[in-house]
């Protein structure tokens, strides 16, 4: 297993939850709380998000690049917008003027409502979210003694299967899948915390519209005021024994769940030097020793 977020001088503080891991080690059936909900619509978890009537291509493009300079100057903490009346043909268009409409952009198209859900980049710091993780990950890779090239990186590729199509903030794959439209093993969702329950959904979407290709997708949801980072894991895993809900209406042998989670908070900067001494003062962090696998 790669292992994330276990140094002991790194300038941020963590604690980890998991649900496979206890002082006895036992297991436990997740709750309910750690369970996906099952989306009843594509406005799953996007509540409040402005909804436009697809038209032009530049229209589109003008009203992405207004709400992303809001976002990006701190005016706004909406990162989702919503187009209908999108179809596959519309969006074959749209991918060609991809360079145009904003490289910090991904996608989520339903064809079967002809809806688009466009995610927009806030900030510098939201790329260094899961860009953080991906390196990581690549040290974890040469760790286990593999070469780094041993997971294929996707970015943000598009994938699509019946009616669906998605793009994730990183993505990748192990060589042995060959083909271009194989589905990646694992997948970054990242975004503000106000959008914490539309990246449960993402990985609800990733886990389930890939026919269980996709196995582990990790949500980062970004607490700036805070200075804080909640990771989540998120795998199919045998559902518990539970009645069937409208959350849950469905007899599925496995269900979206959440397998752990890990705060990390960027600790406050040191105090003033109280002797008035020129320098820089450090005061070190400590990180627990729990720590996000994979």
């Amino acid at each position: 297993m790669a292992t994330y977020f276990e140094s002991s001088d790194a300038l941020y503080s963590s604690t980890s939850m998991s649900r496979s891991s206890s002082s006895t080690g036992a297991s436990r059936q997740a709750s309910p709380a750690e369970i996906s909900p099952v989306p009843t619509s594509p406005m799953e978890g996007l509540q409040g998000v402005p909804i436009h009537h697809f038209t032009t291509i530049r229209d589109l493009r003008k009203c992405v690049r207004s709400h992303s300079a809001k976002l990006q100057a701190g005016r706004s903490n909406q990162q989702y917008l919503v187009f209908q009346g999108v179809t596959k043909r519309d969006l074959n268009e749209i991918d060609r003027e991809r360079a145009s409409i904003g490289k910090h952009t991904r996608m989520t198209h339903y064809a079967d409502t002809n809806e688009l859900i466009v995610k927009l980049m806030p900030s510098v710091e939201h790329e260094l979210a899961h860009l953080t993780l991906v390196r990581k990950l690549d040290a974890a890779v040469i760790g286990m003694g593999l070469p780094v090239e041993s997971l294929i990186p996707l970015g943000g590729t598009k994938f699509s299967g019946p009616n669906f199509s998605k793009e994730g903030d990183s993505a990748f794959k192990p060589l042995s899948r060959v083909q271009k439209a194989d589905w990646p093993t694992l997948v970054f969702e990242s975004g503000l915390s106000e959008s914490l329950s539309r990246l449960r959904i993402d990985a609800r979407l990733w886990l389930t519209h890939s026919g269980g290709n996709v196995k582990i997708v990790i949500t980062i949801s970004i607490t700036p005021a805070e200075r804080m980072l909640l990771v989540e894991k998120w795998c199919l895993s045998p559902v518990p024994d539970r009645p069937l809900t409208r959350g849950h209406p469905t007899s599925e042998t496995e269900v979206p769940t959440r397998m752990q989670e890990v705060r990390i908070t960027l600790n406050p900067p040191a105090p003033p030097n109280p002797a008035g001494q020129s320098g820089t003062s450090i005061r070190p962090s400590a990180t627990t020793q729990q720590s996000l696998t994979i």
